[in-house]
């Protein structure tokens, strides 16, 4: 039987609106959350989990973020690293303000429409391994094989709920017939070069956040199955990379319907100027209007 913790507040202040809180976690940023039928009495809840912790994540009819965590787990030490996961740390109020809200109004009204979005803090192998995964298929799949390659080669996590996303020396050692078991199709094959070449160069991977944008992209576009959709993916959902601006089929219509834009390569050009440092953050406020438009 599984036990968990009293929901309790983060020590730190953190708010969303309803639609916010869905958006971060269920939103395409990352692929190991999944929303509870039983909220608890909250407005909203998820459960999941992110590097080697397990939660459940609440949301208050007022905004504020609960959680609560596996028995066995040091509930203190979880708790701030879920603020970290969460961006809590990072002041949202200066960034939006950054971005070119008076001249444009799709920001003007995005960030309106999207008050308290936030950019999850992935470590930069969950973003890696999840959106090598993410080639054509849809944010319920990747979830789906996320999922099982955490539990087929992942380390269990705290409480045993849940297996964490596996290490790159996991995956470089399963057989590929393993890995193509959870799903992946050809992406299996692009996920075992890719582990292969990350060890045979030596490469830290959990340095991307410390490497200059370009450099990164760099050796991440050397990767298989990384082309710069996916890099930028990785580059701001794991590295922090907030001028990474990814562009997929979303974005692409997107930006043709919002700033008569089509071509890739001139919309990432036009987001480094237009948007300047925290494109990514505009991207995110961009796909989420897109998508909520489309829903209508």
């Amino acid at each position: 039987m599984e036990n968990w913790s009293k929901a309790s507040k983060l020590n730190y202040p953190l708010r969303f609106t309803l639609e916010d809180f869905v958006e971060t976690l269920d939103g395409g940023q990352a692929f190991t959350w999944h929303k509870m039928p039983d909220k608890h009495g909250f407005a909203e809840a998820f459960e999941g989990f992110f590097s080697d912790i397990a939660a459940r994540i609440f949301l208050s009819e007022s905004g504020e973020v609960f959680a609560s965590f596996p028995c066995c787990a040091d509930s203190k030490n979880s708790g701030a690293r879920l603020v970290e996961y969460l961006d809590g740390y990072r002041d949202y109020e200066s960034l939006r303000a950054e971005l070119p809200f008076r001249s444009d109004k799709i920001i003007e009204q995005s960030l309106k429409a999207r008050p308290t979005l936030r950019i999850l803090k992935q470590t930069p192998r969950e973003a890696l391994i999840s959106f090598i995964c993410s080639s054509s298929k849809r944010i319920v799949q990747i979830k789906q094989c996320v999922g099982l390659l955490a539990q087929n080669l992942g380390e269990p996590i705290s409480g045993g709920v849940f297996s964490a996303i596996p290490t790159i020396e996991a995956i470089d050692e399963a057989p590929l017939e393993v890995i193509k078991s959870c799903k992946l199709g050809f992406r299996a094959d692009y996920l075992k070069k890719s582990a292969r070449k990350i060890l045979t160069d030596k490469f830290d991977i959990d340095s991307l956040p410390q490497m200059p944008y370009e450099d990164a992209k760099k050796y991440l576009l050397s990767l298989s199955g990384i082309g710069e959709k996916v890099a930028d993916c990785i580059l701001l959902f794991g590295a922090a990379k907030f001028e990474a601006f990814p562009v997929d089929t979303w974005i692409k219509k997107a930006m043709c319907d919002m700033y008569n834009l089509s071509d890739p390569n001139e919309i990432r050009r036009f987001a480094r100027s237009h948007f300047g440092k925290y494109g990514g953050y505009a991207q995110q406020l961009i796909f989420a209007k897109a998508r909520n438009n489309k829903s209508k």
